[in-house]
């Protein structure tokens, strides 16, 4: 009479279900993988492997207001697609230049 313990029964389990993945398919050679074209890049001339300094980026230093606040400069490259949240319907400054006098 064989006696199967725990251990070997559950051995045998997973090389069963690892052995019955194959027989389905969904393992293919490499071959016959077609991989789909890449997606469009936004900014073509961009190159990632550039040396460093070699692109033509021109910095402009922060201002300070009268009021003694710094202002950040207009950058296209993180500024470009960010809606114009300060001059929007519902910000503070709108509202303020809104309020008239009593």
């Amino acid at each position: 009479m064989t006696v199967i313990t725990l251990r070997q029964g559950v051995a045998g389990l997973s090389l069963l279900i690892n052995l019955s993945a194959c027989a389905h398919g969904n393992i293919r050679s490499l071959s016959s993988y077609n991989v789909p074209p890449p997606p469009k890049v936004k900014q073509a001339l961009y190159d990632p492997y550039a040396p460093y300094g070699s692109a033509p980026v021109i910095w402009r230093p922060a201002l300070a207001t009268r009021a003694g606040t710094i202002v950040k400069p207009n950058d296209p490259v993180d500024q470009g697609d960010r809606p114009d949240y300060e001059k929007a319907a519902w910000s503070i400054d709108r509202k303020a230049a809104q309020s008239g006098t009593f």
